[in-house]
């Protein structure tokens, strides 16, 4: 009666054991799993921070460019995706393409509203192709933005030098301050600051079975702000 007491204890103390053990393998898993869901399409504003590092730095613009990723930008590039046609992304990836969805006025017109764009994601992030915003309004807050298609296969890190190098000469000549001129002849001097966020959207096609194929769009975004010096 004794020993049958004791195999009892002792087999319920390894169904504890494989039980525990159970658990703490489910556990990395789940975390794992949870990890990876929240580390998708961040951070890539921290990458082009990187891209633009140097070249800010040799310009004296460091102090003036903040990266950081912005959730709203994310969701409007989200929402305006829902616009692509199947058809066209087929079309994008066969073409490997990596390249400004300029043609694309719907979903380019809707992330603009929803990301509350002063200017129209269509006619690009650059003004005049010189800089960013242009130095008419520099009490204002002014938000610009563009966004790109790149294959899906093609490596992100890869696509934003690209996307930095069509907009280097901008950021090393981004203006630091502008100049208001009153009705009256003051003048007021505002300090200008930017904010750079990037958001990033797989759009897979999904109307032809037998293809599987899928683009990132990818939404850059400069907010320049003027402080009254």
């Amino acid at each position: 009666m004794k020993l049958k007491k004791i195999a009892s204890l002792m087999l319920a103390g390894v169904m504890a054991v494989s039980m525990l053990a159970g658990c703490k393998d489910g556990g990395n898993s789940n975390s794992g799993s949870s990890s990876e869901n929240t580390n998708t399409n961040t951070g890539y504003s921290a990458i082009l921070e990187e891209k633009a590092a140097d070249a800010l730095y040799k310009a004296e613009r460091d102090k003036v460019f903040t990266f950081a990723d912005n959730a709203d930008d994310q969701k409007a590039l989200a929402a305006a995706s829902l616009n692509l046609d199947d058809t066209l992304i087929e079309t994008w990836v066969k073409a490997n393409v990596l390249a400004k969805s300029v043609n694309e006025i719907t979903m380019l017109s809707d992330f603009s509203d929803k990301a509350k764009l002063d200017r129209q994601a269509k006619d690009g992030l650059l003004n005049g192709d010189k800089t960013f915003v242009s130095n008419l309004q520099p009490a204002n807050t002014v938000k610009v933005g563009e966004v790109w298609a790149v294959n899906g296969t093609t490596n992100l890190d890869v696509a934003l030098e690209k996307i930095f190098d069509t907009y280097k000469s901008a950021f090393e000549k981004a203006p630091k301050s502008g100049t208001l001129n009153a009705s009256n002849g003051q003048t007021t001097e505002y300090n200008y600051s930017y904010t750079v966020s990037v958001s990033v959207v797989n759009v897979p096609a999904r109307s032809n079975l037998e293809f599987s194929g899928s683009v990132n769009l990818v939404a850059v975004t400069v907010t320049r702000t003027g402080t009254a010096a």
